[in-house]
C-alpha cells in the first residue's frame, strides 16, 4: 500500500475541521489533505440551532464571530452561490434585577465593538415577538445585524471553497491513530491500514477527539454534552418567518424562527454528559433522549410559560439533539498541544461552533504558521486545566455543568 504525504492533516469534517481548512488554503499552507469518517457536515455540524450571535460578554469571542460573518461573505463571493444567511436580528430580553445587569454588560459589549444595538420596550417586542407575552419585560435589547445560517450549509460551504484552493477531502475515511515518534507528529494510520506521513495534524474530531489524543497523553479538557431543542408545528399567523431569533436567560431559553414554526431550545438545570469512549462512530446511533425529550420539555416548559403560556398546547413537529463539546470554562479549546510537536487541536466547540468557527479556523491556522494571532490565544490553550482525565466522570460532570450555567445564545 503506497504512503501519501502532506505538509498538514485535519482530522473531522465538521465546521471547525473544514473552517480550518479553509482558512489554512486561504494563506498557502501547503498540501492539506483532511478526513472525514462519515461525510461533510454529518454529525454534530449538522443538528445546531445556528445562531450567529455577534455581542459576546466574554469579549475575546467577539472578533471570531465576526470573522465567521467574514468569511461567508468571502466563500459565496469564491463560489458564486450564497450560504442563505438570515440576517433576521436578535431580541434579549430580561425580567429579573440579575438578568437586566447581564443585558447591561452585553449592550457594553456590543459598543466596544461597534456592534449595532438599541433598547426597546415591550410594546415593541410583542411587534416583533406577537406569540410572546411581554408585560413582565423589564428591559430588551434589539441587534439587527444578527443573523443564523443553516450549519450543513456553512459547513459545506467551507469545505467546497478550501476544495476549491486545494485542499484533498477524504469523505468515508476514518483516522485509527495519530502517529508519534520521538515526541513529534508523524502523521496518521487510517482505519483501512493506510499511513499518511504529515509533520502537522490538526484534531478537530469533535465528540470523538479524545479517543485520537488520550492515548498519546494529550486529554483536551471537554466532553459530549447534549444539546436539544424543539421545532413547533407551523403557524406563520403566530411565528413570522423572518422575526428576530430571541434570548431569554431567565426562562435559560432561546428561540429561533424556523419556516412557519418556532424553535424552542431550553437548558435543563442539569445538563447530560456522553462518555466519548462509549460513542459509537456517528450520532445517528445515539439514544439522546429515550422519551426523545418529552421529559425535559415538561420539566422546564414552567419557566418558559411566562413567555409563551401556549407552551403546553402548542404541538411540537420534530425534536433535535446531538452533543456540543463543553469545556468546564466554556472556552474552546484551540492550539499547540505542547507534549507533542506538531499537534494542534480545534475542538470543545461549547454550542458556538456556528457562530465561531471561521475565527476558530483563522486562529489555528495562524498557529500552525507561526503566524501573529488575531485574538489572545492563552484563553483558549489545551493545557490551561493542566493534566486531566476526558473520561473520568467528576470532570465530565463539570463540563456539563457549564452548559448548565449558560445565559446567552
Amino acid at each position: 500500500m503506497s504512503t501519501q504525504t502532506a505538509d498538514i492533516i485535519i482530522i473531522g469534517g465538521g465546521l471547525l475541521g473544514t473552517a480550518t481548512a479553509y482558512q489554512l488554503a486561504c494563506r498557502n499552507a501547503g498540501k492539506i489533505i483532511l478526513f472525514e469518517r462519515m461525510d461533510i457536515a454529518s454529525q454534530a455540524s449538522s443538528r445546531a440551532a445556528c445562531l450567529l450571535t455577534r455581542a459576546r460578554t466574554k469579549q475575546v469571542l467577539m472578533p471570531l464571530v465576526q470573522e465567521t460573518y467574514q468569511c461567508i461573505g468571502n466563500i459565496e463571493q469564491e463560489l458564486g452561490e450564497s450560504l442563505d444567511l438570515q440576517q433576521v436580528g436578535s431580541i434579549t430580553i430580561a425580567t429579573s434585577a440579575t438578568s437586566e445587569k447581564e443585558l447591561e454588560a452585553l449592550t457594553h459589549a456590543a459598543d466596544s465593538f461597534g456592534i449595532p444595538n438599541r433598547p426597546i420596550d415591550a410594546a415593541t417586542v410583542k411587534q416583533y415577538l406577537p406569540w410572546m407575552r411581554t408585560d413582565h419585560i423589564t428591559r430588551a435589547v434589539y441587534m439587527p445585524t444578527d443573523a443564523f445560517i443553516d450549519s450543513a450549509q456553512l459547513c459545506n460551504g467551507y469545505a467546497k471553497a478550501a476544495k476549491k484552493r486545494g485542499v484533498i477531502l477524504r469523505n468515508r475515511t476514518g483516522v485509527k491513530e495519530i502517529r508519534v515518534e520521538g515526541g513529534s507528529i508523524q502523521g496518521v494510520r487510517l482505519a483501512n491500514g493506510e499511513e499518511v506521513h504529515a509533520p502537522i495534524v490538526i484534531n478537530a474530531a469533535g465528540s470523538w477527539a479524545n479517543i485520537l489524543s488520550y492515548p498519546l497523553g494529550v486529554g483536551l479538557p471537554m466532553t459530549p454534552v447534549r444539546s436539544h431543542f424543539w421545532i413547533t408545528e407551523a403557524n406563520p399567523a403566530i411565528f413570522p418567518s423572518k422575526e428576530p431569533f430571541a434570548i431569554i436567560p431567565d426562562a435559560r431559553a432561546f428561540t429561533r424562527p424556523d419556516v412557519g414554526g418556532l424553535i424552542i431550545g431550553i437548558r435543563e438545570p442539569e445538563c447530560v454528559s456522553f462518555n466519548p469512549a462509549t460513542l459509537p462512530d456517528s450520532i445517528d446511533q445515539v439514544n439522546w433522549s429515550p422519551d426523545n425529550g418529552w421529559s425535559t420539555l415538561a420539566e422546564c416548559a414552567d419557566g418558559f410559560a411566562p413567555f409563551y403560556p401556549d407552551i403546553k398546547d402548542t404541538g411540537i413537529a420534530h425534536y433535535m439533539a446531538g452533543p456540543s463539546c463543553y469545556v468546564p470554562d466554556a472556552m474552546f479549546v484551540v492550539g499547540p498541544c505542547k507534549e507533542i510537536k506538531g499537534l494542534f487541536a480545534a475542538t470543545g466547540c461549547c454550542g458556538g461552533g456556528v457562530a465561531a468557527g471561521g475565527g476558530i479556523g483563522r486562529l489555528v491556522a495562524e498557529q500552525v504558521l507561526g503566524l501573529p494571532t488575531f485574538v489572545d490565544a492563552t484563553y483558549f490553550d489545551p493545557a490551561r486545566f493542566g493534566q486531566i482525565n476526558p473520561f473520568d466522570l467528576a470532570f465530565q460532570q463539570r463540563c456539563a455543568q457549564a452548559r448548565s450555567n449558560k445565559k446567552g445564545g
